[in-house]
């Protein structure tokens, strides 16, 4: 099955100093059971393996955030939302499960599971375009990187990073051969160059830039109708 190899190279990709792994790691201080990393894999299994043969647009972020993949498993997804989702939820259909903590390793309450902002972004604007799975969303590094000692925060990939994590997008990008490809934001628009993809470039909608990546967004899907 193409997404078990895919997910089996997430998970034996070598260890990096302050790099997250969610499908093969366990937060100890943040995961709320043993099984965390199993939930997480099952949850990216489903998402990928019900747009094969279907998705037409893949947007491709720079890495992982803390509020994003490392709890809920799928690239600019939020926990909390895959929690809420009900019998019409637009990520994948069966089990949803939870593996954050109630009350997270930096003393906040976390009673619904973990909200990432980015997501907020992404997926309603998306959804007011297309059917769910006609996109899929990743990253250029596909684990969290973080600052040493502290997993709840973010930290551009380095270069070597983004060297060492090459082979896995371009395994990820096998997986959909006919979809376009958007890149969001400036570095994921260089790696992608330097792989010789084609892609779209649009603004990362993080530090003020949700307005503009929706009127990129919106133009590009106006312009190619049937992409």
């Amino acid at each position: 099955m193409p997404i078990a190899s895919f997910i089996d190279q997430l998970i034996h990709q070598p260890p990096l100093p302050h790099v997250f792994n969610p499908w093969r790691d366990r937060d100890p201080l943040n995961d709320d059971n043993e099984d965390a990393p199993t939930r997480r894999r099952n949850h990216l299994t489903h998402y990928l393996e019900e747009r094969l043969g279907r998705a037409r647009v893949l947007l491709v972020g720079e890495a992982p955030g803390y509020q994003g993949a490392k709890f809920s498993g799928c690239a600019m997804t939020s926990e909390r939302r895959l929690l809420e989702a009900g019998p019409d939820n637009p990520f994948f259909s069966g089990v949803k499960q939870r593996t954050s903590r109630i009350r997270l390793s930096n003393g906040k309450p976390n009673p619904h599971g973990v909200l990432e902002p980015t997501a907020s972004i992404v997926w309603p604007t998306l959804l007011g375009l297309t059917h769910s799975h006609d996109f899929v969303l990743w990253n250029t590094f596909a684990w969290h990187p973080h600052r040493p000692h502290q997993p709840l925060s973010n930290r551009t990939p380095s270069d070597t990073e983004l060297r060492n994590g090459q082979s896995v997008l371009q395994h990820f990008l096998s997986l959909y051969p006919n979809a376009h490809v958007i890149a969001v934001g400036r570095k994921s628009e260089g790696i992608l160059a330097q792989l010789g993809v084609s892609a779209h470039a649009v603004r990362h909608p993080a530090h003020g830039g949700a307005t503009l990546f929706r009127q990129q967004l919106a133009a590009w899907w106006s312009a190619n109708a049937n992409p």
